[in-house]
């Protein structure tokens, strides 16, 4: 019982996280949420917590501060009940480290995002590169695809494949690990 609790409450917390992230996301790109429909879906799930923390935190020019903090206050609040659900012993010893849990799971989350759209990326620019979804996830992935691809040797640059989103993946897959062997305790996130 307590596995499947704390299944839940890592999918549902995980699943808004990306939801904040994107619409952090969106907003860096600025991309417009009146032109397009997945847009407009993200910021139509988020609204209702995003727009009244804005009203006290502002967002800068090119990061959206109240989507960013809602995502960490989403991830605290998951190790929180995790803690608990999983054993009450374990949440006493380790309160002091759970805002430190709560930004490994905020990584965690972008990176787990980062990875998924690009892994969407790639299949739909097989599928169907041309259809909207696939202009909309070249708009979010491009701006983090062009360094990797500047960074390439000329033989990698000049082939008839794009390495750099497989790079991209391998490298957010080491950060990843590297994220979850920082810490040896094992807690269930």
């Amino acid at each position: 019982m307590t596995n499947a609790l704390i299944f839940l409450i890592t999918t549902f917390s995980n699943l808004f996280c990306i939801a904040l992230f994107l619409r952090a996301w969106i907003f860096w790109r600025r991309i417009s949420p009146f032109n397009n429909p997945y847009c407009t879906f993200i910021y139509q799930i988020t609204d209702f917590i995003v727009v009244p923390v804005r009203k006290i935190i502002p967002s800068s020019k090119y990061l959206d501060f109240p989507s960013l903090l809602i995502a960490y206050l989403v991830g605290l609040l998951q190790t929180v009940l995790n803690l608990l659900i999983a054993s009450t012993g374990l949440f006493f010893t380790l309160a002091p480290f759970i805002p430190i849990y709560a930004v490994l799971v905020f990584f965690d989350n972008l990176l787990s995002l980062v990875l998924w759209l690009s892994l969407f990326y790639a299949v739909m620019s097989w599928i169907s590169p041309i259809s909207p979804l696939q202009n909309f996830l070249r708009t979010l992935i491009e701006p983090i695809l062009t360094p990797i691809r500047q960074m390439l040797p000329n033989p990698l640059k000049k082939g008839p494949f794009d390495f750099s989103l497989l790079f991209l993946m391998i490298i957010i897959i080491a950060l990843q690990m590297i994220l979850k062997s920082a810490y040896k305790i094992n807690i269930p996130l």
